[in-house]
């Protein structure tokens, strides 16, 4: 009896993503200690209605200097992009991204996925050439917490 192995298909895609102004969150983080954040993305949205500013895009969490190391620490930057930038946001603060030249596949599935995934991803970047990595950002498109396989998520890794 032979075994087939089976490789998921990763097609990525080069391109520019433009900037934007969003309500963040930004600490020291480690890949063991995201959980930690979890409430981040609700209590953002909350602000953002106490400030009366219209969110204009999907949660993202941006991982600056990560490396895949569970006990590396890196900058997280938890970012609701919004309309506006009025009012004081308390415990937040207003932030403008730069537009971001990158790679991006977009993930259909659980979370639970992201370690195999980020794996297969960097393989892959780094067997099509590409150059930088040292961003990451996840843009949460849909969240079903009821039925995870429901989630669409796009990864997107920095390109120089």
């Amino acid at each position: 009896m032979t075994t087939q192995q089976t490789a998921l298909a990763i097609d990525l895609i080069s391109k520019d993503v433009t900037p934007f102004t969003a309500l963040t969150f930004t600490t020291q983080a480690t890949l063991q200690t995201l959980e930690q954040y979890n409430s981040v993305p609700e209590k953002l949205y909350n602000e953002a209605q106490r400030l009366g500013v219209t969110p204009t895009g999907a949660i993202q969490y941006i991982y600056t200097d990560v490396n895949g190391d569970s006990g590396h620490a890196f900058q997280l930057s938890i970012a609701l992009p919004v309309s506006d930038t009025q009012g004081i946001p308390n415990g937040f603060t207003y932030t403008t991204f730069r537009s971001f030249r990158c790679v991006s596949y977009t993930h259909v599935g659980p979370w639970s996925d992201f370690p195999a995934l980020y794996n297969m991803l960097f393989a892959q970047f780094h067997r099509e050439g590409y150059k930088g990595g040292s961003i990451v950002r996840e843009v949460y498109t849909v969240v079903d917490f009821e039925d995870p396989a429901n989630c669409v998520t796009e990864i997107q890794i920095s390109i120089t």
